[in-house]
């Protein structure tokens, strides 16, 4: 992102806030896990792992402070892995459900090992993921990038400091 606060600002401000982008992003995760348990039917029950984190939009937008915020919402794992033989498929059908909701269908495949793999899907408009993984059980995982409070996107221009 251009290094100016205003400019980075004005971009965020063409995203929905925080929390519709939070709702949105419930929706895919919730998707996604159905898509996935239909496509793969050892893929159930989904268990949550680990609840939603908050954190600041850092160095990639400057001067955003607190007005913004990036969300890495719950973690879901699955008890069975995807076998070598399924793998593609999983990913299919994670890339179907995720292109509906801005995200590039091709993954980046970060390790393919038999056994053992993991993929990311970028979101081209919001700097949101998706990462599945597999080894002896499957983990979901869905991350929003980098979006205004609705605090903030409401007040409409980063506020003024003293």
């Amino acid at each position: 992102m251009n290094g100016d606060p205003s400019t980075v600002f004005a971009t965020l401000m063409q995203r929905p806030d925080i929390d519709q982008a939070t709702a949105q992003y419930q929706q895919l995760s919730s998707e996604l896990r159905q898509a996935l348990s239909s496509a793969i039917p050892t893929l159930t029950p989904w268990s949550q792992f680990q609840g939603a984190v908050n954190a600041a939009c850092g160095s990639d937008y400057p001067g955003i402070g607190d007005s913004g915020e990036i969300l890495h919402l719950p973690i879901y794992t699955a008890p069975a892995g995807v076998t070598d033989a399924q793998w593609d498929q999983a990913l299919n059908t994670v890339g179907q459900v995720a292109a509906k909701y801005g995200f590039d269908p091709k993954p980046q495949r970060l390790h393919d090992a038999p056994g053992d793999h993991d993929a990311i899907f970028h979101n081209v408009n919001d700097d949101g993921a998706i990462t599945l993984d597999t080894a002896g059980q499957t983990v979901l995982g869905v991350s929003i990038g980098c979006h205004l409070t609705a605090a903030a996107k409401k007040l409409g221009h980063l506020p003024t400091t003293s």
